[in-house]
């Protein structure tokens, strides 16, 4: 099993004032990681060249390029009527997927403060047109219980089976069905074990009632149940590790959660 990071976590790992993605991949190869999730921080005047440049670092530095990220949002496009901004967004993260030579990208379906019934429909129109360009590319899309219109593993199942192609699948938050979806971890993973393309892997306590963020392995989730199910269903993926950790130092944080990680998988 390969433990990769999203690079939305590890940016902790450099200091903000002249943080760039190749000091972020550079400091998550010094961690051990195997390989690290692209797709944040470019800087967009220079973005060409950076993406040229961070896949031949990866090579030196030995990380695999397995998952790619975005951030896109079409529920609230479709509201802002803005839709088609969004779709190329997608695309051309699709694009960047393929150049790196990621099998996948991580994608959201948006939403937020929008009802199912009126918009969950158009969002899946807008992945079908995105699965049509990820064909071309030989990238699948997998869509995160990420909160607002998919928020859980139904929903989540709703997109993949409304679509019915091999191009979009699942991103398993195993943090995620619990704080944004009200449902337990390892029923979430269970759902969509075997449709899962990628893995973010979190954990929180609660306090006060809230969930906080902690390190992996220092919270309540039962990762090695989790990750027993993902290996029972003969998940083949990448876990990824996606920090959101702000007690402590991020460096210190990042390091333990990967150790957990390893931890918790061997033990399953």
């Amino acid at each position: 099993m390969d433990f990769t990071v999203s690079v939305y976590g590890a940016h902790m790992l450099v200091p903000e004032e002249g943080r760039t993605v190749a000091g972020i991949m550079r400091a998550a190869a010094g961690l051990g990681f195997d390989g690290i999730d692209l797709g944040y921080y470019w800087n967009e005047e220079k973005k060409a060249q950076e993406l040229t440049d961070a896949k031949k670092l990866a090579e030196d530095l030995n990380l695999k390029l397995i998952n790619y990220v975005s951030g896109n949002n079409f529920g609230n496009a479709i509201a802002e009527n803005r839709l088609q901004a969004e779709i190329d967004k997608v695309k051309t993260a699709l694009d960047e997927a393929a150049f790196f030579g990621c099998r996948n990208l991580r994608v959201f379906a948006g939403g937020y403060d929008l009802e199912w019934e009126k918009y969950s429909q158009g969002i899946a129109d807008a992945l079908a047109v995105c699965a049509e360009h990820a064909a071309k590319n030989n990238v699948v899309m997998a869509i995160e219980d990420h909160g607002a219109l998919c928020k859980d593993s139904s929903e989540q199942l709703f997109y993949i089976s409304t679509i019915d192609s091999p191009f979009l699948r699942a991103t398993a938050d195993i943090g995620n069905y619990w704080t944004h979806g009200n449902e337990l971890p390892e029923q979430g993973v269970a759902a969509i074990a075997d449709l899962a393309a990628m893995v973010h892997v979190k954990d929180y306590l609660i306090i006060n009632n809230k969930f906080t963020s902690v390190p992996t392995g220092e919270g309540v989730i039962d990762l090695k149940q989790c990750f027993r199910i993902l290996k029972d269903a003969g998940y083949k993926g990448t876990l990824s590790l996606e920090y959101e950790c702000s007690i402590g130092e991020g460096r210190h944080g990042i390091t333990t959660s990967l150790v957990n990680m390893r931890r918790a998988y061997a033990g399953c």
